[in-house]
């Protein structure tokens, strides 16, 4: 398993001080035992109300947005990204992208008489508004398959019910597993913002700023 540094273009027509001071924090957390990686991830507070691993951030534009051409971008990107693209699809409107998929294999332990490897179910939900963007990364379940002589059983559980946050069986399983999440998450939004830097072109239609958010 590779646990590397997260890399990203994070500047370009989109860009976040909070994503690039991201980036720079997580990158601290990428040596040392996986507990004391655990430990320095868990300080970056990632975990949202729900229970889940969740990386969000806004970006700003350089230039008011074209939401249809927008939206057709992110479009491209999910294709690109996704084996079964219209499985994967929660919804596209004229603002907003769902997806969701897996992260295969983000934890194993194989040993003779006993298997347990964990996949976690993402999500990725871009929101477009006349001059930012929005792009949130989820890891909202870990499905945790165990096999041993006698069987095989799969478990959903939240992050925060297991290791780290909480004492539970499997515990190096889960610090792999919660390790390899947080890396998947922030380079899956720099994924999204490196292709919308790349492809999306500024038009010069003006849209009313909206300040929700």
């Amino acid at each position: 398993m590779c646990w590397g540094n997260a890399n990203a273009q994070v500047d370009g027509f989109f860009t976040s001080p909070e994503y690039k001071t991201d980036i720079q924090e997580y990158n601290k957390t990428t040596k040392g035992s996986n507990k004391k990686r655990c430990q320095m991830l868990m300080k970056l507070n990632h975990m949202n109300d729900d229970g889940e691993i969740q990386y969000q951030y806004v970006f700003h534009a350089k230039d008011t947005l074209n939401r249809a051409h927008l939206m057709e971008t992110v479009k491209r990107w999910a294709k690109t990204n996704y084996k079964n693209y219209e499985k994967s699809t929660i919804n596209e409107t004229d603002s907003t992208a769902e997806y969701t998929g897996y992260f295969m294999n983000v934890g194993q332990v194989m040993g003779a008489f006993k298997a347990v490897i964990i996949n976690a179910i993402s999500y990725v939900r871009i929101e477009a508004k006349a001059d930012r963007i929005r792009i949130t990364a989820t890891v909202r379940h870990y499905s945790l398959a165990q096999g041993s002589v006698s069987g095989a059983k799969s478990v959903l559980t939240l992050p925060q019910n297991v290791f780290p946050y909480t004492e539970s069986s499997n515990e190096s399983t889960y610090a792999q597993a919660y390790i390899n999440c947080n890396l998947n998450l922030i380079t899956t939004v720099g994924s999204v913002l490196l292709y919308l830097n790349k492809n999306y072109p500024s038009f010069s239609a003006k849209e009313k700023k909206d300040d929700n958010w």
